[in-house]
């Protein structure tokens, strides 16, 4: 659900004023008149051309004033969180940018607050002998014809695609402050949003009615940008299935109510808008962004993908869906072609909340955004080395399954002292070398051969281990394999020196960790020591398992268990031993078991 805490700020601080005097510290590109909260760019020069000046309530930023830059728009207008701001604030946008004899268009969101203040500045403005024409942008799909005769639909994240194509519209040779006006309203006609969101937002230093948000496993469809409530689901939908529901619900061709703009996307040129509410991650918005494209119901791609968050509510943590028929604008005969509006929103800009980067049609139209991996085809190492491959695959075989009858403790002793995943992610490894074996292909035809084989091993390691762990098991063992591939022979010494360069001459390159440091080397170094010194593979097991015994005593330097309180390190058999020191001893005793 949304996160309800917010940082505290003095009670008389103004938090939308001192919000956009942060914005533009940062953004020199833009200005800001503190007392009328109106965020400028000095640099347009709006007697040679028409201005384009929007604004409305706060907390769906990067709107408004975000979006005040280079082709984008010339002045933006903020009233309080949620509110519109005063004709007042609306006047000085207009009398800061406006040029009389170009004219004025102003954008504004289909919200009856906003169309009351914009439209009576509108008015106005006029009678100052400004030539001001009103956009007005709704294209909510949530609100059907019946439900809201009077209002009409909410305005969405489609605000901001009018935003971007007519601030570059209004360059071209052929602005006139009508038909870029025309241009506004029959892009506003083509355009459907759709939003789902897992909560509603929570607003700073406000007072939050809890009956307000959804539940623990609820989610809600078609819910607006200021808290308005929409339609509750519970559970919380597959994303699939969610997806799949919204594209109906935008495109509707046997909802009546709620059919708004005609769409034929296999042979329609469209774009595809992805709004972050405000409280998404970045990596789950394009998460969800990869599965929408999936779901897209055509194989016609969009002309472009937009993905950022437009128009925010917040920290509400959901997103939207944008869809505009650009064809139909085409049709429409609005004095622009589709290449010309494309040209409009990838024209350049330096407004400071649009993250949309600034790409070629030629960039666009690639093929396939995916391409082959180089390491599709491997280099395969080998050796003159041979050893039984019966034996060697018995003694892997035993490794392993000592390594997953392990796993529960070694699971346990990670959740106490770590983050719980060493178990899993050794796991992951055994069972990948498992499956290997079972499959009697390459891998099992090269079990003659020590350093193919552990080649292949770390390979498989590190396609299916992550973390520490990985790391540290496919280093050591790929110094293993380049100092055991110049040996002229295979015996216990031979072995012993190449497990102890791939130690000291490779591992400890990349890590402090040592006997004592509470880590997988209070393991690996005394037996590494010990077959190198000795040759004897009984007494190396021995120091092994001595040096995993000692981890249940040490204080931890390494790793995520070095923040942890050593009062946590205790269990009924005493102290808790390190999860991949043990680890690693059930391979080696499974392995030298086995022998």
């Amino acid at each position: 659900m949304t996160l309800r805490k917010h940082w505290k700020y003095s009670e008389d601080e103004d938090l939308v004023l001192s919000s956009l005097k942060g914005l533009v510290h940062s953004n020199p590109a833009v200005r800001l008149i503190p007392s009328e909260k109106v965020v400028f760019n000095p640099n347009s020069d709006t007697s040679k051309k028409i201005t384009l000046i929007s604004g409305g309530g706060a907390g769906h930023e990067p709107l408004h004033g975000g979006y005040v830059g280079d082709n984008l728009l010339d002045a933006a207008v903020s009233g309080h969180i949620f509110a519109s701001p005063s004709t007042k604030q609306i006047m000085a946008a207009i009398r800061t940018k406006s040029h009389k004899e170009k004219g004025t268009i102003i954008v504004v969101k289909n919200y009856t607050g906003d169309i009351l203040h914009f439209g009576l500045v509108a008015e106005r403005a006029k009678n100052e002998g400004y030539n001001v024409e009103l956009v007005i942008v709704a294209d909510d799909v949530a609100v059907g014809r019946e439900q809201n005769k009077m209002v009409g639909r909410r305005g969405l994240a489609g605000t901001a695609i009018v935003h971007k194509i007519l601030g570059a519209a209004v360059h071209s040779e052929n602005a006139e402050l009508k038909n870029i006006a025309h241009l506004g309203n029959t892009i506003n006609d083509n355009l459907v949003t759709i939003s789902a969101s897992l909560d509603r937002t929570s607003v700073p230093g406000r007072q939050m009615n809890t009956s307000e948000f959804t539940g623990e496993d609820e989610a809600e469809v078609g819910l607006g940008i200021h808290n308005e409530p929409g339609v509750k689901i519970s559970p919380i939908p597959n994303i699939d299935d969610l997806i799949e529901d919204l594209f109906h619900k935008l495109l509707s061709p046997d909802d009546k109510d709620r059919h708004y703009v005609d769409f034929d996307l296999h042979n329609d040129d469209y774009i595809l808008l992805i709004n972050n509410i405000g409280g998404t991650s970045s990596l789950e918005l394009h998460l969800i962004a990869e599965h929408i494209v999936i779901q897209l119901p055509t194989k016609n791609r969009p002309k472009r993908i937009l993905i950022s968050d437009f128009v925010t509510s917040l920290n509400s943590p959901g997103f939207s869906i944008t869809l505009l028929n650009l064809s139909n604008i085409a049709k429409a005969k609005v004095g622009f072609s589709t290449d010309q509006l494309l040209e409009f929103l990838d024209a350049p800009t330096d407004a400071p909340g649009w993250k949309p980067k600034s790409y070629t049609s030629k960039q666009w139209e690639a093929d396939s955004v995916y391409s082959e991996s180089p390491m599709t085809e491997t280099s395969h190492i080998s050796s003159s080395l041979k050893t039984n491959a019966v034996v060697f695959e018995k003694a892997l075989v035993n490794a392993m399954n000592n390594l997953l009858k392990n796993e529960p403790d070694i699971t346990r002793y990670d959740t106490i002292v770590g983050d719980g995943d060493c178990g899993e992610t050794l796991a992951a490894g055994a069972n990948a070398i498992l499956f290997e074996l079972k499959k009697k292909g390459n891998f099992h035809k090269n079990l003659s051969d020590p350093v193919a084989t552990l080649a292949a091993i770390t390979d498989l390691v590190e396609d299916s281990m992550g973390g520490t762990s990985g790391g540290l098991y496919s280093i050591y063992l790929t110094k293993l394999v380049g100092s055991l591939g110049e040996k002229k022979e295979l015996t216990t010494q031979t072995f012993g020196d190449a497990a102890y360069s791939a130690l000291y001459d490779g591992l400890f390159k990349y890590t402090r960790a040592r006997v004592g440091g509470r880590t997988l080397v209070d393991t690996l170094q005394p037996f590494v020591d010990t077959l190198k010194g000795t040759g004897d593979i009984k007494a190396s097991l021995s120091a092994a398992k001595k040096g995993c015994e000692n981890t249940r005593e040490l204080h931890a330097k390494f790793g995520r268990a070095s923040y942890v309180d050593e009062s946590e390190f205790k269990t009924e058999e005493g102290g808790v031993p390190d999860p991949g020191a043990v680890g690693l001893y059930a391979i080696i005793e499974g392995f030298v078991g086995a022998l």
